[in-house]
């Protein structure tokens, strides 16, 4: 017996099981794909996906040509298009084009939509309850006492969108480092969430006008006027927000993120009494700030003149470009060997914060 094979042995039997034993998978993908009893996914739409207390629905589109297991997309929409407006029409994003660039497009159906894929804004314009801000999506939590539970706890949506990917992994060969989420406004927002969260799972996202709901240092709350002001202020500062846990965490694991602004008319109107109630200007700012001070996180911060809404110019070259970038970084990867490529025309983007703000 050699020596190399005496040592392994005594290796085994004094513990050292990195001796004796095959290489595992890694903890991210051990264990990952799984169902709830009984459920089995589908192409198409899923409806009747238990999760906890309610029944969800979610479509799946599978990628077309993957070799190998597929990079998986989840997009987001907002307030005012319903989910398959946002996999199918064109301004809206059209989402589910992304499963021809080799992506399993997952999009999952809003609470207030009732399982309904063509439910738009109607149910699912206004505030939220039971201690969220607003009611598309558990978003970010309310600034009073009835938000207070959801400060640490990122919420049913957040976990269902989780839920979802992982049981589709067993009907669909998906790839564990390559999952990424996204939305638009209220979409963006609980993109914000999830991957403040959750960025163990997720290997990036792209928040697109999203929400940070910036908050005082001790996670109070502040007035729309008082946030804008905050930021203004100090436009470098790492902000709080109610998106996230608070505090917010002073590490994430590895990840790709790209936030995206639509210009000077990136804002929202809540209509009367209220107005002018969002400004995507200094929420993009603070959350472009906190994911680009994270040693593992490569952040891109994107620019454009579209306004409030799914990117509009040049809307399927941004979305490939955008779901190649973040496919170019696997999670785990190295944040100093990303290379960012040039995005389509209408578009300004670069690694890091933002610079044109203020």
């Amino acid at each position: 017996m050699s020596r190399l094979s005496r040592f392994a042995i005594l290796a085994c039997f004094a513990g050292i099981l990195a001796a004796c034993m095959t290489p595992t998978k890694t903890p991210h993908a051990a264990d990952l794909w799984r169902c709830p009893d009984g459920f089995a996914p589908k192409a198409g739409l899923n409806t009747n996906f238990p999760h906890e207390g309610m029944m969800r629905a979610f479509v799946v589109t599978p990628a077309k040509g993957a070799a190998g297991p597929a990079p998986v997309w989840v997009p987001l929409t907002g307030t005012v298009e319903s989910t398959n407006a946002n996999l199918t029409v064109p301004r809206s994003g059209a989402n589910a084009l992304m499963a021809g660039q080799g992506f399993t497009v997952i999009g999952p159906v809003r609470q207030c939509a009732g399982q309904d894929p063509n439910v738009g804004r109607g149910p699912c314009d206004g505030p939220g309850s039971d201690g969220w801000n607003w009611k598309p999506w558990n978003d970010g939590r309310s600034g009073n006492a009835a938000g207070e539970k959801w400060k640490n706890d990122s919420g049913p949506d957040a976990r269902f969108f989780e839920a979802m990917v992982r049981c589709v992994g067993t009907m669909l060969p998906l790839d564990a480092k390559r999952l990424y989420v996204g939305g638009i406004s209220a979409g963006g927002t609980v993109t914000n969430r999830a991957l403040t969260f959750s960025s163990d799972f997720w290997a990036g996202g792209m928040p697109i006008s999203g929400e940070w709901y910036v908050s005082n240092d001790d996670g109070s709350p502040l007035s729309f006027s008082n946030a804008r002001q905050a930021v203004m202020s100090s436009p470098l500062k790492i902000h709080q927000g109610r998106i996230g846990p608070y505090p917010l965490p002073k590490s994430l694991s590895p990840m790709v993120v790209i936030t995206v602004w639509g210009g000077e008319k990136d804002l929202w109107d809540c209509g009367p009494p209220l107005g002018l109630c969002a400004d995507y200007r200094p929420s993009t700012q603070a959350g472009a700030n906190y994911f680009a001070s994270m040693p593992n996180v490569v952040h891109v911060a994107c620019s454009s003149t579209h306004g409030h809404m799914w990117p509009q110019i040049n809307t399927q070259a941004f979305n490939a470009w955008a779901l190649q970038t973040m496919a170019s970084h696997p999670k785990g990867s190295d944040p100093r060997a990303f290379r960012l490529t040039a995005p389509p025309d209408g578009y300004s983007c670069r690694i890091g914060t933002y610079t044109d703000h203020y």
